[in-house]
Formats: C-alpha cells, sequence, structure tokens
C-alpha cells in the first residue's frame, strides 16, 4: 500500500528553554511528549574522525561524525561544526542517563551534495530533546569543504558503507567515551535529504541493477566520473545494506532507477516515508506511480522547497514553520518505527489528521 499525504501548515513554531522541560512534556514517559514541542533535555554535541576500510581493493577511508545527544547541562561552549557555530547545542556536554531501558535510540542522517552532516540539525536538536541520539557523517569527498569534481565512482557504495561505518563507531565505543554504554543501536531510523536519500534506499536494502550499473560503469553516463573500476563495479553486487536500519525517511530526493532499477526498491526490508515539498519538483509522482509492493508513504509539504528539510532558505514557506513540520513528522516516524510507538499523537501526524497539519490530498494504489 502506498500513500500520499500533503500538508499545510496551520501552527507557527516555539521552542523551550535549554535543559528545561518543554512544554509539552506532561509525562514520564517519553512516547507520550508533544511531538513539536522540545523535550527536557538539550542538545549536547561531539565530533571525531572515523576511519574504516570499505574493501580489500581499497585503501582506508576517513569521515567526521557529528553526534547530539541528550543532557541535562543547561550551559556551555556552543557546538563546533564542520563549518561555523551552534550556539543551541553544547560542545561536549555530559550525556543524559537514557530514560529508555535499552539505551538511547538512534537515528543517523545522510546529508545531500556538497553538504556537511549538521545541515539539519534543527531535527538532530530537536531528537535530542526526546532523548535520542543522531549520528551524521560528512561524506568525505562530496561535503561543502572537500567536494571532489567529478565526484568519484565511489562514492556511490561510500555513502551507505559511511553510515554503516557511523553505527559501528556508536555501537563499538571505548569504555572511556562517555556516551559508552548507553546508546542502543539495534534498531536505527534512517533519514537522509537530497542525495542522502539515495543513501537511505541503499542502506535500507535497495537492489542495485547490476545490467544498468555495468551500462553506467562502461560508458560513464548517470555517474560524475568517467568510468569505474572493476573493483568498483564488483561492490554494487555486494550488501551495502545495514540490517540495523530498520527504517528511512528519504526527504527532497526520490529513488534513482538508475542505479535502483524497475523494481530495486521491492528488496528493501524496513517501511520508507517519503518527504517531498510542492516547490520542489523531484519526480514525486514519477517516484509514487512506479513504487512497487512496498510498505511506502509519501508526504508533501505545502509551499516547502528543496532546503526546507535542510538550511530552511525558502521564499513560499518559513523558515521555522518548515522546521517544525520535518522535525514533528521525523520523531513521529522514528517513534513509530525503531520504538513501536502507536500513541494516538504518533498515528495523527502520520495518518495526516494531526491538528499541526492539514490533509489536502490522498492517493493509494
Amino acid at each position: 500500500m502506498s500513500v500520499l499525504f500533503a500538508f499545510a501548515v496551520l501552527a507557527c513554531t516555539g521552542s523551550g528553554p535549554k535543559g528545561s522541560h518543554g512544554t509539552g512534556v506532561g509525562s514520564d514517559d517519553p512516547l507520550e511528549w508533544a511531538l513539536s514541542e522540545p523535550g527536557p533535555y538539550a542538545a549536547g554535541f561531539e565530533s571525531w574522525a572515523v576511519t574504516y576500510s570499505p574493501g580489500e581493493a581499497f585503501g582506508p577511508r576517513t569521515i567526521r561524525l557529528n553526534v547530539w545527544y541528550p543532557t541535562v547541562s543547561d550551559s556551555g561552549p556552543p557546538a563546533r561544526y564542520t563549518f561555523g557555530v551552534d550556539d543551541e547545542s553544547i560542545e561536549g556536554a555530559t550525556p543524559a542517563a537514557p530514560i529508555y531501558a535499552d539505551g538511547h535510540p538512534v537515528h543517523a542522517f545522510s546529508h545531500g551534495s556538497q553538504a556537511i552532516g549538521e545541515s539539519s540539525a534543527f531535527m538532530s536538536r530537536h531528537l535530542a530533546s526526546h532523548g535520542w541520539v543522531t549520528v551524521a557523517p560528512n561524506h568525505t569527498q562530496n561535503t561543502l569543504i572537500d567536494h571532489q569534481d567529478p565526484l568519484p565512482s565511489a562514492h556511490y557504495f561510500h555513502r551507505p558503507l559511511d553510515i554503516r561505518a557511523a553505527i559501528d563507531a556508536l555501537e563499538t565505543l571505548p569504555s572511556t567515551h562517555p556516551l559508552a554504554g548507553l546508546v542502543n543501536t539495534e534498531r536505527v531510523m534512517l533519514s537522509g535529504h537530497s542525495f542522502g536519500a539515495y543513501t537511505t534506499w541503499a542502506s535500507l536494502g535497495a537492489g542495485f541493477d547490476l545490467e544498468q550499473v555495468a551500462e553506467m560503469c562502461a560508458t560513464g553516463a548517470g555517474i560524475h566520473d568517467d568510468s569505474c573500476t572493476e573493483a568498483e563495479q564488483a561492490m554494487f553486487g555486494t550488501d551495502l545494506s545495514d540490517e540495523r536500519v530498520v527504517a528511512s525517511m528519504p526527504m527532497a530526493g526520490t529513488l534513482r532507477r538508475s542505479w535502483f532499477g524497475e523494481t530495486g526498491e521491492q528488496s528493501v526490508h524496513g517501511p520508507v516515508l517519503f518527504m517531498g515539498a510542492t516547490n520542489d519538483e523531484r519526480g514525486q509522482q514519477e517516484q509514487f506511480d512506479s513504487m512497487g509492493p512496498i510498505d511506502f508513504t509519501w508526504m508533501e509539504i505545502d509551499g516547502g522547497c528543496h532546503e526546507t528539510f535542510a538550511l530552511g532558505t525558502c521564499s513560499t514557506l518559513d523558515r521555522e514553520v518548515g522546521y517544525r513540520i520535518v522535525r514533528t513528522v521525523g520523531l513521529a516516524w522514528a517513534r513509530h518505527t525503531v520504538l513501536a510507538d502507536g500513541g494516538a499523537e504518533t498515528r495523527a501526524v502520520l495518518d495526516g489528521s494531526h491538528g499541526l497539519l492539514h490533509l489536502v490530498a490522498t492517493q493509494s494504489n
């Protein structure tokens, strides 16, 4: 079943003070905290470099991890990002004890082309305030500071492997790390913006069309680089997915049929919530019409633009209004898919009947 929802905003945003209860916290049960309001925690932030091997035929690859987590600290130095600082996150703050028995649940994020892992920090901070950890790698060679043109063909398998390495890093933190033993990586929700949408499909198990990949590697058509090496081409026949990623939320970027063919999406091992925007034509309708029989939901933000999901720049929708929609739906989807949250508010957000959003249209196939 595929379902299309288009949403227009009926309410404006608000935010609670750092380190204090958000306005929507009226219970000790985190699944009862209002999705659109800040949770009781502030957002701590830390970053570090991780080096891993993409495969025997390739050299080591180093990526920067950006990690947000809940903290009860209410002051401290602003987070130092890849580019600039964020005074709404606290650099190196002491992590809060998990409110969930199995540890802090995890959300991973894949940035768009020539962006950075911090590009959707507004959502990462919001999830941290609700007791979640977000890990967002910088996809080396395709960031704001190190973009390589033409982009190496290997980047198409680097991206899902970066996500795997990021989750591995949280899972194997040294005992001296403040977050060691506090994070639950068994079930992860992965979101991605623009090019990051491709990452979500690959990480959730979409199958590559190897004949089309071979054609692209032979001709250079459909990829940035001129060709692929034999070892690079072979990588697309390996399993690039991660079973710990149990659901995905691609945003403002559709399934790339040139890589996944006519049926590649049918091998994904979890549900997909696709978020688009009415002022950002990315082939949403074509994707919806061609989608196979998987658990797939399509949401459109009325008046939203491509950067509504990241930097917020949009002449037809207020930045904070767009941010509120994205972080509310993102938290609802994360709670629903990772924590089996079937509460009334979560159901209402995901079926379009929430008071924050107005259901404009539905379509099923």
